[in-house]
């Protein structure tokens, strides 16, 4: 908890916090486990999704509905594939925005949390944050650009933050809004979200750094 006074010093606005409902898309968004043909000890065959297992159990989905199995009523097969499987999960991508005013800097400072779960081990996520805003000075109109960019680099399941500050003075900017890609390592888009889906557009302008590129980029930017 902050001292009384430093919540009326700096928090003259309670703090506003909005789940996102993010539109956008993903293109290639890490996948879980696929359908998989197991063999029961007596010869049966059926598909089904694992979910989770055990020391002596296992956890299939079968046409929508989950099972639990004893390891024993599978095949040998199955149980010496299951010895060394690593169970996939999809990757779960989860924002929340926050905002609060700094009466001091006369500051609106906005905080995109990025949430990353079931990451793969030993995999690495790239991510780009775009906060969007608009100069108080265009007074007929002026345009919405791209305020600053933020590249990172994520390796495990957490909730990241990300901050942004929007100066109140009439030379200051609007907050207008945010954007995010995130990539593996080799070059690919897993997903690309926005506060709003016009938004979307200002991911294909900005200029990255860091980004990782897809092979055939790589090679072709080695050869010129």
């Amino acid at each position: 908890m902050f001292p009384a006074p430093i919540l009326t010093r700096r928090l003259v606005l309670s703090v506003l916090v909005a789940l996102m409902a993010l539109p956008g898309f993903a293109a290639e968004e890490q996948e879980g486990e696929k359908p998989r043909l197991w063999t029961s000890a007596d010869g049966k065959k059926l598909t089904g999704v694992l979910e989770e297992k055990g020391e002596d159990w296992v956890k299939l989905k079968v046409k929508g509905k989950l099972y639990k199995l004893k390891l024993a009523k599978l095949s040998q097969a199955d149980r010496d594939y299951l010895k060394t499987h690593k169970v996939k999960k999809p990757l779960v991508i989860k924002t929340e925005l926050k905002s609060y005013k700094d009466t001091d800097l006369k500051k609106t400072i906005k905080n995109l949390d990025v949430e990353f779960r079931n990451v793969e081990e030993n995999a690495e996520l790239y991510l780009l944050v775009v906060w969007i805003s608009k100069k108080k000075s265009d007074e007929r109109g002026g345009d919405v650009s791209i305020k600053e960019k933020l590249e990172c680099f994520y390796d495990r399941d957490g909730v990241y933050s990300h901050e942004a500050g929007f100066y109140d003075h009439k030379n200051g900017d609007d907050y207008r809004g945010w954007a995010i890609r995130v990539m593996d390592m080799k070059g690919r888009i897993l997903a690309e979200r926005a506060s709003a889906s016009s938004y979307l557009r200002y991911l294909k302008t900005v200029v990255t750094r860091r980004a990782p590129r897809p092979p055939e980029e790589e090679e072709e930017k080695q050869g010129r």
